[in-house]
């Protein structure tokens, strides 16, 4: 174990732990560092701290709020200030995920901060209508305190949007950190504190697995909370809205997925196979928006199956160690669920030796088809490395085809990303706006999330949107003011029943 333990910072307070628990390494089994433990009182706590700081917060000009988290965005640009290695340190020691897939986020995450400053004057601005003489002043208020939650597979970039924009738009935050990523996540207190913003403004508390079930309400219900964002499960997500719903609080939810990839009769399938592997497999498979399903037409399956293998030659990297050896054990379930009903591998890595106790996490990137609708895989997300292919039949002629193939891509409880693959780019499109999905991307991978697109799901996938105009909007609630046109006349109560 390290010396150090990562503690809440709860205002101006970095208290002394009464009480710890152990972040351990997925993929050595290792522990990475002590944590502190969270008690009900520091729940309470922060909130508090978030409550106290919100008048002076909302009341600071936006402007003043872009220049503070502008300056964020310059020290994670500029190599000297040893932001951008440390939170690629972090995130490494604390997960399996590599440094090529820290790094890309710690490289997203200016562009995305800057993209959200860029749209806070049109977002925020206030608007006027007129109606019978008055006009209405429709202005954006923050909601107050809001509690972020962000899941560990992208730490920084998910914990950046979850809380830089209910921040940017004049809201106080509570962060309920992952188990798993406390000291990435912490580090953001760290650096927004550095760029200027105030004390209390973002508040960090760490809550046990064992703990998550009693403290996490507590944070939903307490009155002060007036919106909750969460990136995570569908299982969570659906716990935490229902908390949310019972105490009548907004909620953003961005949840599970199931994406599928739709392999159009002209598609290019050799350019196809790459972007392919590259949705499935990036981050272990561990994305929410992971190319889970490709449909492609029966008549170009072995075409397929020989661009994927041809592609993997290319590939390199480990297989890395899924979430937990929990998440490794029910991917292996699902394969084995597949390759009983009868579906073979297409491609199969070669299997990683990890280390020490952590071994058991370790599953292999693997394509499987054909598959069918008896099959677990078929329906249930996997977020692990794991892909499958489904051949459509195509006698009835294209039109037919394309129909079954958008009516399978549908079949799903998720809606979060999808692709179309064709080089008739206006027939891409037209399929593209029959597909149940929040994203829909043409010729590209599944796993893509633009700073400027509004960015979130359909379905069980969730509701709300992170990114851009709509995002920020998302963390403010409206206030109409109506100023009379005329001097204010006495009521002629006669003509009402009262």
């Amino acid at each position: 174990m390290t010396a150090k333990t990562i503690t809440n910072v709860i205002g101006s307070s970095i208290p002394t732990p009464a009480s710890t628990f152990d972040v351990v390494h997925p993929g050595t089994g290792k522990v990475v560092h002590a944590v502190q433990r969270s008690t009900a009182a520091d729940i309470a706590a922060a909130v508090d701290a978030a409550h106290g700081a919100l008048p002076g917060w909302r009341s600071t000009l936006l402007s003043e709020r872009k220049a503070i988290l502008s300056r964020a965005s310059a020290l994670l640009k500029d190599e000297g200030s040893g932001w951008a290695k440390r939170l690629v340190e972090a995130n490494v020691a604390e997960t399996s995920c590599g440094a090529w897939w820290a790094g890309e986020q710690v490289g997203a995450v200016p562009h995305f901060i800057d993209a959200l400053v860029g749209a806070a004057d049109e977002a925020l601005k206030e608007e006027m209508v007129e109606f019978h003489g008055s006009t209405y002043k429709l202005g954006r208020e923050p909601y107050g305190v809001c509690l972020a939650i962000a899941a560990w597979n992208a730490v920084t970039l998910l914990t950046a949007r979850a809380i830089i924009t209910p921040l940017l738009a004049g809201n106080t935050v509570v962060l309920k950190s992952s188990e798993q990523v406390p000291g990435s996540q912490a580090l953001w207190v760290e650096l927004l504190r550095e760029s200027g913003l105030p004390v209390g403004a973002l508040n960090i508390v760490h809550v046990a697995t064992e703990d998550a079930a009693t403290l996490t309400p507590d944070l939903v219900a307490d009155r002060r909370v007036r919106h909750v964002n969460f990136t995570g499960s569908t299982r969570v997500g659906s716990i935490i809205a229902s908390l949310a719903g019972k105490n009548l609080k907004p909620t953003l939810m961005e949840l599970g997925g199931k994406a599928p990839v739709v392999l159009l009769p002209d598609a290019d399938i050799e350019v196809a196979a790459s972007h392919i592997i590259f949705g499935a497999f990036m981050n272990a498979g561990q994305i929410c928006m992971s190319s889970e399903r490709v449909i492609v037409p029966a008549s170009r399956y072995d075409e397929l199956v020989a661009a994927i293998q041809k592609a993997w030659e290319g590939a390199r990297g480990p297989a890395r160690a899924l979430f937990s050896t929990a998440s490794a054990a029910r991917v292996r379930e699902l394969i084995q669920d597949a390759k009983g009903k009868g579906a073979s591998d297409i491609l199969a890595a070669a299997e990683s030796e990890g280390e020490g106790e952590g071994e058991g996490a370790h599953v292999q990137p693997l394509i499987l088809g054909p598959v069918h609708d008896e099959m677990r895989l078929h329906t249930e997300e996997s977020f692990g490395p794991l892909c499958v292919l489904i051949p459509m039949p195509d006698q009835g002629g294209e039109e037919a085809l394309i129909d079954e193939m958008v009516k399978l891509a549908n079949d799903t409880e998720y809606g979060l990303s999808a692709s179309v693959w064709g080089e008739d780019l206006e027939r891409a499109e037209a399929v593209a706006r029959r597909i149940d999905a929040g994203a829909v991307h043409i010729n590209s991978p599944t796993p893509a999330d633009s700073p400027v697109v509004p960015h979130g799901g359909w379905k069980n996938s969730g509701w709300g949107r992170f990114n851009g105009v709509e995002g920020i909007r998302g963390f403010t609630q409206m206030r109409s003011i109506e100023v009379p046109g005329k001097k204010a006349e006495g009521m002629p109560l006669h003509v009402f029943e009262l």
